[in-house]
């Protein structure tokens, strides 16, 4: 029998899970979203910091959108990731309506200032699944890993609980400080 390789089954699980996603009810998954806003928002990193690297999330990911208006409105700083090459640059906002779709069809800033120290940050980290050590399965691009790598702030992951479960790693693989789904929070 011929033994998968961690990227074919990082390939087959991707799938696995958006179609979990793509059926989940949206009344289910708005339920879910504000949950994860809540434990989210109460947590205590959140609560004591003030400037946030968020990804603004698409249809297929936990809500963001919501926990970046109310930063901005609490006069937070946020800045959104935007792909250069090969890298993510995390650039501030002032509002949602300043993001345009990037070439991945994704939301992200068309400008702003730079975020580049990160001592004092929260970046929230996106994936399809995250495993109760922090691990993440992402999207494939690696933009992520690459970031977390060289990144001294702290770091939350948000997935529905429903996605949680074991990821299959490779040596570049980095976890998360902390998950938080709409059941509870893991470190």
């Amino acid at each position: 029998m011929k033994q998968c390789t961690v990227s074919e089954l990082k390939k087959t699980l991707r799938a696995e899970i958006l179609s979990q996603r793509r059926d989940m009810e949206e009344y289910v998954r708005k339920e879910y979203d504000e949950k994860i806003y809540n434990n989210l928002i109460r947590y205590k990193k959140i609560v004591r910091c003030d400037t946030f690297l968020v990804y603004a999330s698409s249809p297929a990911e936990v809500d963001t959108r919501h926990f970046i208006t109310a930063m901005l409105s609490e006069g937070c700083t946020v800045a959104v990731p935007k792909c250069v090459g090969k890298e993510m640059r995390f650039l501030t906002i002032r509002s949602l309506n300043s993001l345009v779709k990037s070439r991945f069809g994704v939301d992200e800033p068309a400008d702003g200032n730079e975020i580049t120290a990160f001592d004092d940050t929260v970046c929230i980290v996106p994936a399809l699944r995250f495993d109760r050590s922090g691990y993440r399965l992402g999207w494939g691009g690696g933009f992520y890993d690459r970031f977390l790598a060289g990144y001294s702030g702290y770091s939350i992951g948000i997935c529905y609980e429903q996605c949680c479960g074991d990821v299959p790693r490779d040596g570049y693989d980095l976890n998360v400080n902390t998950v938080i789904t709409e059941n509870g929070i893991y470190y």
